[in-house]
Protein backbone atom coordinates (compact mmCIF):
# COMPACT_ATOMS: atom_id res chain seq x y z
CA UNK A 1 0.00 0.00 0.00
CA UNK A 2 1.59 3.32 -1.13
CA UNK A 3 0.46 6.44 -0.07
CA UNK A 4 -0.13 9.16 -2.44
CA UNK A 5 0.83 13.23 -2.60
CA UNK A 6 -1.40 14.39 0.25
CA UNK A 7 0.68 11.97 2.72
CA UNK A 8 3.70 12.79 1.48
CA UNK A 9 2.58 16.28 1.63
CA UNK A 10 1.60 15.57 5.45
CA UNK A 11 5.07 14.00 6.56
CA UNK A 12 6.93 16.95 4.61
CA UNK A 13 4.76 18.86 6.74
CA UNK A 14 5.39 17.32 10.46
CA UNK A 15 9.18 17.56 9.44
CA UNK A 16 9.23 21.72 8.60
CA UNK A 17 7.34 22.06 11.25
CA UNK A 18 9.50 19.64 13.69
CA UNK A 19 12.89 22.10 12.23
CA UNK A 20 10.75 25.47 12.76
CA UNK A 21 9.95 24.91 16.15
CA UNK A 22 13.98 23.88 16.70
CA UNK A 23 14.75 27.82 15.62
CA UNK A 24 13.81 29.71 18.58
CA UNK A 25 15.65 26.89 21.03
CA UNK A 26 18.79 26.75 18.29
CA UNK A 27 18.87 30.52 19.09
CA UNK A 28 18.23 30.70 23.04
CA UNK A 29 20.80 28.05 23.32
CA UNK A 30 23.79 30.46 23.17
CA UNK A 31 22.66 31.85 25.99
CA UNK A 32 22.79 28.50 28.33
CA UNK A 33 25.05 28.30 31.00
CA UNK A 34 26.15 25.32 33.48
CA UNK A 35 24.75 25.24 37.29
CA UNK A 36 24.87 23.22 40.13
CA UNK A 37 25.96 19.58 39.85
CA UNK A 38 27.21 20.52 36.06
CA UNK A 39 30.59 22.03 38.41
CA UNK A 40 30.49 18.86 40.74
CA UNK A 41 30.72 15.82 38.55
CA UNK A 42 33.10 17.51 35.72
CA UNK A 43 35.40 19.54 38.10
CA UNK A 44 38.52 16.60 37.62
CA UNK A 45 37.84 17.13 34.13
CA UNK A 46 37.76 20.95 33.69
CA UNK A 47 40.63 21.10 35.63
CA UNK A 48 42.50 18.83 33.94
CA UNK A 49 42.14 20.57 30.24
CA UNK A 50 42.74 23.59 32.26
CA UNK A 51 46.21 22.80 33.17
CA UNK A 52 47.03 20.07 30.26
CA UNK A 53 44.80 20.95 27.27
CA UNK A 54 45.02 16.85 26.65
CA UNK A 55 41.95 14.80 26.02
CA UNK A 56 43.94 11.93 27.47
CA UNK A 57 43.79 13.43 30.88
CA UNK A 58 39.92 15.26 30.52
CA UNK A 59 38.95 11.13 30.23
CA UNK A 60 41.56 10.19 33.26
CA UNK A 61 39.48 13.10 35.01
CA UNK A 62 35.93 11.69 34.19
CA UNK A 63 36.99 7.64 35.16
CA UNK A 64 38.28 9.26 38.36
CA UNK A 65 34.88 10.93 39.01
CA UNK A 66 33.48 7.68 38.26
CA UNK A 67 35.50 6.03 40.70
CA UNK A 68 35.20 8.43 43.16
CA UNK A 69 31.67 8.51 42.94
CA UNK A 70 30.92 4.60 42.92
CA UNK A 71 32.68 4.56 46.47
CA UNK A 72 31.42 7.37 47.96
CA UNK A 73 27.53 8.60 46.15
CA UNK A 74 26.33 6.51 43.49
CA UNK A 75 27.02 3.23 41.54
CA UNK A 76 25.39 4.94 38.38
CA UNK A 77 29.22 4.66 36.02
CA UNK A 78 27.84 5.23 32.43
CA UNK A 79 25.68 7.88 33.41
CA UNK A 80 28.55 10.01 35.99
CA UNK A 81 30.97 9.59 32.87
CA UNK A 82 28.95 11.53 30.57
CA UNK A 83 28.14 14.31 33.14
CA UNK A 84 31.90 14.71 33.50
CA UNK A 85 32.68 15.66 29.98
CA UNK A 86 29.64 18.18 30.07
CA UNK A 87 30.65 20.81 27.06
CA UNK A 88 31.79 23.54 29.74
CA UNK A 89 34.76 22.00 30.41
CA UNK A 90 36.13 23.03 27.21
CA UNK A 91 34.89 26.14 27.66
CA UNK A 92 31.62 28.03 28.77
CA UNK A 93 30.58 28.87 25.42
CA UNK A 94 30.86 25.32 24.40
CA UNK A 95 27.44 24.51 26.83
CA UNK A 96 25.24 26.08 24.09
CA UNK A 97 25.34 22.86 22.62
CA UNK A 98 23.37 20.96 25.45
CA UNK A 99 20.24 21.70 23.67
CA UNK A 100 21.51 19.99 20.35
CA UNK A 101 23.20 17.17 22.44
CA UNK A 102 20.30 16.47 23.99
CA UNK A 103 17.23 16.69 21.40
CA UNK A 104 19.95 15.02 19.02
CA UNK A 105 19.79 12.06 21.25
CA UNK A 106 15.82 11.86 21.33
CA UNK A 107 15.43 12.72 18.03
CA UNK A 108 17.84 10.09 16.63
CA UNK A 109 17.31 6.89 18.72
CA UNK A 110 13.45 7.24 17.72
CA UNK A 111 14.10 7.43 14.17
CA UNK A 112 15.82 4.54 15.12
CA UNK A 113 13.28 2.49 16.99
CA UNK A 114 10.48 3.77 15.11
CA UNK A 115 12.19 2.94 11.47
CA UNK A 116 13.22 -0.41 12.71
CA UNK A 117 9.29 -1.26 13.82
CA UNK A 118 7.23 0.53 10.89
CA UNK A 119 9.81 0.05 8.14
CA UNK A 120 12.23 -3.19 8.80
CA UNK A 121 9.56 -5.15 10.54
CA UNK A 122 6.38 -4.08 9.39
CA UNK A 123 6.71 -2.63 6.24
CA UNK A 124 4.84 0.13 5.93
CA UNK A 125 4.90 3.57 3.71
CA UNK A 126 7.58 5.90 4.38
CA UNK A 127 5.19 8.63 4.87
CA UNK A 128 3.60 6.73 7.35
CA UNK A 129 7.02 5.87 9.54
CA UNK A 130 7.76 10.17 8.92
CA UNK A 131 3.72 10.99 9.77
CA UNK A 132 3.88 8.85 13.30
CA UNK A 133 7.97 9.70 14.38
CA UNK A 134 7.53 13.72 13.54
CA UNK A 135 3.83 13.68 15.65
CA UNK A 136 5.82 12.04 18.62
CA UNK A 137 8.93 13.93 18.09
CA UNK A 138 6.51 17.61 18.23
CA UNK A 139 4.74 16.38 20.70
CA UNK A 140 7.60 14.75 23.03
CA UNK A 141 9.68 18.61 22.16
CA UNK A 142 6.88 20.86 23.00
CA UNK A 143 5.03 19.29 25.76
CA UNK A 144 8.20 17.67 27.81
CA UNK A 145 7.08 17.52 31.69
CA UNK A 146 10.04 19.52 32.63
CA UNK A 147 12.07 21.00 29.84
CA UNK A 148 14.68 22.62 31.14
CA UNK A 149 16.25 19.32 32.79
CA UNK A 150 15.18 17.33 29.71
CA UNK A 151 17.12 19.92 27.06
CA UNK A 152 19.08 22.52 28.50
CA UNK A 153 20.88 21.73 32.27
CA UNK A 154 23.18 18.76 31.04
CA UNK A 155 23.51 16.90 34.24
CA UNK A 156 20.41 15.63 35.06
CA UNK A 157 19.52 15.17 31.24
CA UNK A 158 22.74 13.17 30.98
CA UNK A 159 21.41 10.75 33.85
CA UNK A 160 18.26 10.24 31.71
CA UNK A 161 17.67 11.65 28.50
CA UNK A 162 21.22 10.27 27.19
CA UNK A 163 20.28 6.58 28.97
CA UNK A 164 16.96 6.56 27.76
CA UNK A 165 18.04 7.16 24.28
CA UNK A 166 20.79 4.96 24.10
CA UNK A 167 17.93 1.97 25.59
CA UNK A 168 15.79 2.93 22.37
CA UNK A 169 18.77 2.21 20.17
CA UNK A 170 19.64 -0.98 21.98
CA UNK A 171 16.07 -2.39 21.34
CA UNK A 172 16.12 -1.10 17.69
CA UNK A 173 19.26 -3.10 17.23
CA UNK A 174 18.33 -6.28 19.25
CA UNK A 175 14.93 -6.34 17.16
CA UNK A 176 17.19 -6.00 13.62
CA UNK A 177 19.68 -8.65 14.98
CA UNK A 178 17.03 -11.12 15.91
CA UNK A 179 14.50 -10.59 12.87
CA UNK A 180 17.61 -11.78 10.30
CA UNK A 181 17.15 -15.37 9.11
CA UNK A 182 19.51 -17.92 10.31
CA UNK A 183 21.26 -18.11 6.85
CA UNK A 184 21.64 -14.48 6.61
CA UNK A 185 23.34 -14.90 9.94
CA UNK A 186 25.57 -17.44 8.89
CA UNK A 187 26.72 -15.80 6.27
CA UNK A 188 27.86 -13.14 8.31
CA UNK A 189 29.67 -15.02 10.57
CA UNK A 190 31.26 -17.15 7.72
CA UNK A 191 32.31 -13.39 6.74
CA UNK A 192 30.55 -13.36 3.54
CA UNK A 193 28.56 -10.04 4.80
CA UNK A 194 30.96 -8.47 7.33
CA UNK A 195 29.18 -6.21 9.27
CA UNK A 196 27.28 -8.62 11.77
CA UNK A 197 30.10 -8.98 14.38
CA UNK A 198 29.70 -5.28 14.45
CA UNK A 199 26.33 -4.91 15.11
CA UNK A 200 26.80 -7.28 18.10
CA UNK A 201 29.88 -5.09 19.29
CA UNK A 202 27.30 -2.20 19.34
CA UNK A 203 24.46 -3.95 20.90
CA UNK A 204 27.03 -5.32 23.51
CA UNK A 205 28.08 -1.61 24.51
CA UNK A 206 25.15 -0.39 24.70
CA UNK A 207 23.67 -3.06 27.07
CA UNK A 208 27.02 -2.40 29.15
CA UNK A 209 25.78 1.66 28.93
CA UNK A 210 22.51 1.07 29.56
CA UNK A 211 23.02 -1.41 32.72
CA UNK A 212 25.42 1.61 34.25
CA UNK A 213 22.75 4.40 33.97
CA UNK A 214 20.07 5.51 36.38
CA UNK A 215 17.91 2.68 37.81
CA UNK A 216 15.12 3.76 36.29
CA UNK A 217 15.96 2.63 32.49
CA UNK A 218 18.16 -0.04 33.85
CA UNK A 219 14.97 -1.92 35.42
CA UNK A 220 12.78 -1.47 32.20
CA UNK A 221 15.80 -2.80 30.27
CA UNK A 222 15.76 -5.83 32.64
CA UNK A 223 12.40 -6.34 32.46
CA UNK A 224 12.43 -6.32 28.92
CA UNK A 225 15.28 -8.32 28.61
CA UNK A 226 13.69 -10.86 30.59
CA UNK A 227 10.17 -10.84 29.08
CA UNK A 228 12.05 -11.21 25.50
CA UNK A 229 14.48 -14.40 26.76
CA UNK A 230 11.07 -16.16 28.22
CA UNK A 231 8.46 -15.19 25.22
CA UNK A 232 11.10 -16.31 23.03
CA UNK A 233 11.18 -19.92 24.95
CA UNK A 234 7.83 -20.17 25.31
CA UNK A 235 7.83 -20.09 21.68
CA UNK A 236 10.44 -22.49 20.83
CA UNK A 237 12.60 -19.93 19.37
CA UNK A 238 15.69 -20.84 20.70
CA UNK A 239 17.87 -19.50 17.88
CA UNK A 240 16.69 -15.95 18.91
CA UNK A 241 17.09 -16.82 22.51
CA UNK A 242 20.66 -17.64 22.21
CA UNK A 243 21.90 -14.79 20.36
CA UNK A 244 20.64 -12.74 23.54
CA UNK A 245 22.00 -14.68 26.13
CA UNK A 246 25.75 -12.58 25.53
CA UNK A 247 24.33 -8.92 25.50
CA UNK A 248 22.09 -10.17 28.72
CA UNK A 249 24.87 -11.06 30.66
CA UNK A 250 26.75 -7.80 30.48
CA UNK A 251 23.59 -6.18 30.40
CA UNK A 252 23.15 -7.58 33.95
CA UNK A 253 26.94 -7.48 35.13
CA UNK A 254 26.93 -3.49 34.40
CA UNK A 255 23.65 -3.55 36.41
CA UNK A 256 24.44 -5.19 39.86
CA UNK A 257 28.02 -3.73 39.36
CA UNK A 258 25.93 -0.20 39.09
CA UNK A 259 22.97 -1.56 42.17
CA UNK A 260 25.77 -2.88 44.44
CA UNK A 261 28.28 0.21 44.73
CA UNK A 262 29.57 0.84 48.40
CA UNK A 263 28.16 4.61 47.02
CA UNK A 264 24.89 3.17 47.20
CA UNK A 265 24.84 2.95 50.35
CA UNK A 266 26.30 6.46 51.62
CA UNK A 267 23.75 8.14 49.59
CA UNK A 268 20.55 6.13 51.25
CA UNK A 269 21.73 7.14 54.78
CA UNK A 270 21.06 10.30 53.67
CA UNK A 271 17.11 9.18 52.65
CA UNK A 272 14.53 9.64 55.89
CA UNK A 273 10.72 7.48 55.54
CA UNK A 274 11.78 5.39 52.97
CA UNK A 275 8.78 2.91 51.86
CA UNK A 276 9.77 -1.07 51.34
CA UNK A 277 9.60 -3.03 48.58
CA UNK A 278 6.09 -4.28 48.58
CA UNK A 279 4.79 -0.54 49.48
CA UNK A 280 7.16 0.94 46.79
CA UNK A 281 5.28 -1.68 44.36
CA UNK A 282 1.91 -0.91 45.35
CA UNK A 283 2.31 2.86 45.38
CA UNK A 284 3.83 2.36 41.86
CA UNK A 285 0.54 1.39 40.77
CA UNK A 286 -1.07 4.30 42.23
CA UNK A 287 1.37 7.05 41.37
CA UNK A 288 0.90 5.70 37.59
CA UNK A 289 -2.87 6.48 37.45
CA UNK A 290 -2.45 9.66 39.43
CA UNK A 291 0.18 10.94 37.22
CA UNK A 292 -0.97 10.15 33.89
CA UNK A 293 -4.97 10.70 34.19
CA UNK A 294 -4.88 13.53 36.64
CA UNK A 295 -1.37 15.57 36.75
CA UNK A 296 -0.13 15.26 33.43
CA UNK A 297 -3.38 14.61 31.30
CA UNK A 298 -4.48 17.54 28.83
CA UNK A 299 -6.00 18.28 25.56
CA UNK A 300 -2.52 17.75 23.61
CA UNK A 301 -3.06 14.06 24.72
CA UNK A 302 -6.35 14.21 22.81
CA UNK A 303 -5.14 15.88 19.67
CA UNK A 304 -1.75 13.60 19.50
CA UNK A 305 -4.10 10.59 19.66
CA UNK A 306 -6.24 11.70 16.81
CA UNK A 307 -3.68 13.24 14.37
CA UNK A 308 -2.04 9.92 14.92
CA UNK A 309 -4.74 7.26 14.12
CA UNK A 310 -4.83 7.30 10.33
CA UNK A 311 -1.10 6.83 10.09
CA UNK A 312 -1.61 4.20 12.52
CA UNK A 313 -4.27 2.52 10.17
CA UNK A 314 -2.50 2.58 7.88
CA UNK A 315 0.55 0.89 9.84
CA UNK A 316 -2.15 -1.67 11.04
CA UNK A 317 -3.15 -2.75 7.79
CA UNK A 318 0.22 -3.23 6.30
CA UNK A 319 1.19 -5.68 9.39
CA UNK A 320 -1.90 -7.80 9.69
CA UNK A 321 -0.20 -9.37 6.45
CA UNK A 322 2.64 -10.78 7.92
CA UNK A 323 2.04 -10.85 11.64
CA UNK A 324 -1.52 -11.64 14.24
CA UNK A 325 -2.28 -9.97 16.84
CA UNK A 326 -3.53 -11.92 19.97
CA UNK A 327 -4.69 -11.33 22.87
CA UNK A 328 -5.28 -7.60 22.82
CA UNK A 329 -6.49 -6.71 26.36
CA UNK A 330 -2.56 -7.98 27.56
CA UNK A 331 -1.17 -5.10 25.87
CA UNK A 332 -2.80 -2.56 27.87
CA UNK A 333 -2.17 -4.07 31.50
CA UNK A 334 1.01 -4.93 30.34
CA UNK A 335 2.11 -1.81 29.56
CA UNK A 336 0.30 -0.48 32.56
CA UNK A 337 2.53 -2.75 34.56
CA UNK A 338 5.89 -1.58 33.09
CA UNK A 339 5.23 2.07 33.13
CA UNK A 340 3.90 1.70 36.74
CA UNK A 341 7.54 -0.08 37.11
CA UNK A 342 9.14 3.33 36.22
CA UNK A 343 8.19 5.04 39.76
CA UNK A 344 9.56 2.33 41.56
CA UNK A 345 13.03 3.64 42.13
CA UNK A 346 12.22 6.95 43.04
CA UNK A 347 9.97 5.57 45.88
CA UNK A 348 11.61 3.15 46.61
CA UNK A 349 15.09 5.34 47.06
CA UNK A 350 13.57 8.52 48.31
CA UNK A 351 9.53 7.96 49.03
CA UNK A 352 8.81 10.50 46.17
CA UNK A 353 7.45 9.53 42.76
CA UNK A 354 10.14 11.46 41.32
CA UNK A 355 11.87 14.92 39.87
CA UNK A 356 11.05 16.64 36.73
CA UNK A 357 14.19 14.69 34.61
CA UNK A 358 12.21 11.37 35.95
CA UNK A 359 8.78 12.55 34.38
CA UNK A 360 10.51 13.12 31.37
CA UNK A 361 11.72 9.28 30.40
CA UNK A 362 8.63 8.15 31.85
CA UNK A 363 6.71 10.81 29.61
CA UNK A 364 8.68 9.42 26.30
CA UNK A 365 7.85 5.76 27.42
CA UNK A 366 4.31 6.45 28.10
CA UNK A 367 4.10 8.19 24.65
CA UNK A 368 5.25 5.21 22.71
CA UNK A 369 2.71 2.88 25.16
CA UNK A 370 0.53 5.17 23.22
CA UNK A 371 1.63 4.43 19.73
CA UNK A 372 2.01 0.84 20.51
CA UNK A 373 -1.39 0.55 22.48
CA UNK A 374 -2.78 2.45 19.50
CA UNK A 375 -0.85 0.25 16.41
CA UNK A 376 -1.76 -3.06 18.31
CA UNK A 377 -5.32 -2.49 19.27
CA UNK A 378 -6.27 -1.00 15.91
CA UNK A 379 -4.07 -4.28 14.28
CA UNK A 380 -6.65 -6.45 16.07
CA UNK A 381 -9.56 -4.82 14.80
CA UNK A 382 -8.17 -4.80 11.45
CA UNK A 383 -7.61 -8.29 11.22
CA UNK A 384 -11.28 -9.30 12.48
CA UNK A 385 -12.40 -6.92 9.72
CA UNK A 386 -11.81 -8.22 6.37
CA UNK A 387 -13.58 -5.71 4.37
CA UNK A 388 -10.69 -3.47 5.70
CA UNK A 389 -7.62 -5.69 4.88
CA UNK A 390 -8.77 -6.28 1.51
CA UNK A 391 -9.53 -2.64 0.90
CA UNK A 392 -6.12 -2.10 -1.05
CA UNK A 393 -6.22 2.23 -1.33
CA UNK A 394 -4.13 4.23 1.43
CA UNK A 395 -7.24 5.42 3.84
CA UNK A 396 -4.25 8.60 3.85
CA UNK A 397 -6.02 9.47 0.15
CA UNK A 398 -9.53 9.08 1.24
CA UNK A 399 -11.14 12.77 1.39
CA UNK A 400 -12.57 11.94 4.60
CA UNK A 401 -9.31 11.58 5.99
CA UNK A 402 -7.61 14.06 4.63
CA UNK A 403 -10.78 16.76 6.06
CA UNK A 404 -10.12 15.15 9.46
CA UNK A 405 -6.65 15.76 9.24
CA UNK A 406 -6.86 19.22 8.65
CA UNK A 407 -9.90 19.62 10.88
CA UNK A 408 -7.40 17.93 13.54
CA UNK A 409 -4.36 19.92 12.37
CA UNK A 410 -6.72 23.37 12.14
CA UNK A 411 -8.08 22.73 16.09
CA UNK A 412 -4.25 22.06 17.64
CA UNK A 413 -3.47 25.02 15.62
CA UNK A 414 -6.12 27.45 17.31
CA UNK A 415 -6.02 25.50 21.20
CA UNK A 416 -2.02 25.97 21.01
CA UNK A 417 -2.05 29.52 20.36
CA UNK A 418 -4.56 30.33 22.86
CA UNK A 419 -2.43 28.36 25.20
CA UNK A 420 0.90 30.26 24.18
CA UNK A 421 -0.60 33.18 24.25
CA UNK A 422 -2.10 32.70 28.47
CA UNK A 423 1.26 30.88 29.23
CA UNK A 424 4.05 31.07 26.73
CA UNK A 425 5.63 28.54 28.86
CA UNK A 426 3.34 26.10 27.83
CA UNK A 427 5.41 24.73 24.95
CA UNK A 428 9.00 24.76 24.66
CA UNK A 429 9.18 26.59 21.66
CA UNK A 430 6.86 29.39 22.59
CA UNK A 431 8.66 29.63 25.93
CA UNK A 432 12.16 30.16 23.89
CA UNK A 433 10.82 33.01 21.52
CA UNK A 434 9.10 34.65 24.33
CA UNK A 435 12.45 34.96 26.16
CA UNK A 436 14.05 35.65 22.79
CA UNK A 437 12.05 38.72 22.06
CA UNK A 438 11.12 39.62 25.71
CA UNK A 439 15.21 40.61 25.97
CA UNK A 440 15.16 38.39 29.58
CA UNK A 441 17.66 35.50 27.60
CA UNK A 442 20.32 38.17 26.52
CA UNK A 443 20.03 40.01 30.02
CA UNK A 444 20.53 36.15 31.59
CA UNK A 445 23.75 35.99 29.19
CA UNK A 446 24.99 39.06 29.79
CA UNK A 447 24.87 38.46 34.03
CA UNK A 448 26.63 34.58 33.15
CA UNK A 449 29.07 36.08 30.88
CA UNK A 450 30.01 38.73 33.64
CA UNK A 451 30.01 36.13 36.41
CA UNK A 452 32.23 33.50 34.16
CA UNK A 453 34.55 36.62 33.69
CA UNK A 454 34.95 37.10 37.04
CA UNK A 455 35.74 33.47 37.91
CA UNK A 456 38.75 33.37 34.92
CA UNK A 457 39.77 36.90 35.26
CA UNK A 458 40.24 37.42 39.26
CA UNK A 459 43.31 36.49 41.13
CA UNK A 460 42.10 36.70 44.86
CA UNK A 461 40.71 33.27 45.95
CA UNK A 462 37.41 33.67 47.64
CA UNK A 463 35.40 35.28 45.21
CA UNK A 464 31.52 37.48 45.78
CA UNK A 465 29.69 36.91 42.64
CA UNK A 466 26.32 38.92 42.20
CA UNK A 467 22.96 36.47 42.10
CA UNK A 468 21.10 35.76 39.13
CA UNK A 469 17.93 38.41 38.85
CA UNK A 470 16.95 37.37 35.45
CA UNK A 471 15.66 33.69 35.38
CA UNK A 472 14.08 32.70 32.29
CA UNK A 473 11.96 29.30 32.56
CA UNK A 474 14.22 27.20 30.15
CA UNK A 475 17.48 28.37 31.18
CA UNK A 476 17.41 28.77 34.81
CA UNK A 477 17.94 26.16 37.03
CA UNK A 478 19.78 26.88 40.24
CA UNK A 479 22.02 29.55 41.50
CA UNK A 480 24.55 29.58 43.91
CA UNK A 481 23.88 30.90 47.39
CA UNK A 482 24.88 33.87 50.04
CA UNK A 483 26.08 30.56 51.93
CA UNK A 484 29.86 30.35 50.62
CA UNK A 485 29.23 26.88 52.37
CA UNK A 486 26.54 26.16 50.49
CA UNK A 487 26.40 23.02 48.17
CA UNK A 488 26.30 24.28 45.30
CA UNK A 489 28.95 27.42 46.14
CA UNK A 490 31.54 24.66 46.98
CA UNK A 491 30.92 22.81 43.87
CA UNK A 492 31.42 25.57 41.88
CA UNK A 493 34.29 26.53 43.48
CA UNK A 494 36.14 23.40 43.51
CA UNK A 495 35.21 23.78 39.86
CA UNK A 496 37.27 27.36 39.11
CA UNK A 497 39.50 26.13 41.91
CA UNK A 498 38.39 28.91 44.57
CA UNK A 499 38.86 29.37 48.18
CA UNK A 500 34.30 30.02 48.71
CA UNK A 501 32.41 32.12 46.38
CA UNK A 502 29.73 33.61 47.99
CA UNK A 503 26.44 35.11 46.39
CA UNK A 504 25.30 38.40 46.90
CA UNK A 505 22.87 40.52 45.93
CA UNK A 506 23.04 43.36 43.16
CA UNK A 507 22.41 45.99 46.32
CA UNK A 508 25.30 45.28 48.06
CA UNK A 509 28.63 46.04 47.77
CA UNK A 510 30.45 46.15 44.68
CA UNK A 511 31.98 42.11 44.36
CA UNK A 512 35.57 42.43 45.47
CA UNK A 513 38.22 39.62 45.56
Amino acid sequence: MKSGKFATKVSVFLVLLFIAALIPIALLSRYNYPCADDFGFSAYSHIAWQETHSVPSVLAGAVRTVVERWFGWQGTFSSIFIMALQPAIWGETFYCLVPWIMIGAMSASTLFFLHTIFRKIIHADRNVFLGISFLYLIFALECMIDKTQAFFWFNGAAHYMIPHSAALFLAGLLIRYLSEEPSSAAGHFSGRRPGRSGLLLLICAASIFVGGSNYITGLITAVLFISALLLLLLFRRKREAGLLILPFILFLAAFLLNVLAPGNSVRQAEMVNRPGVIKSVLLSFYYCIEYITEIWFDWTWIIFILALFPFIWEAARAAGRHFSFPCPLLVPVNSYCLLSAMFTPSLYATGEAGGGRIFNIIFLDFLLLIVGNLFYITGWFCQHMKSIQENGGSCLERRDTKLYLLTVFAVAAFISILYARANPDYFTSTSAAHSLIYGEAARYGEEAAQRTETLHSSEGADIRLELFQTKPYLLFFSDISTDPSDWTNVLMSRYYQKNSITGVSPDSPSPTE
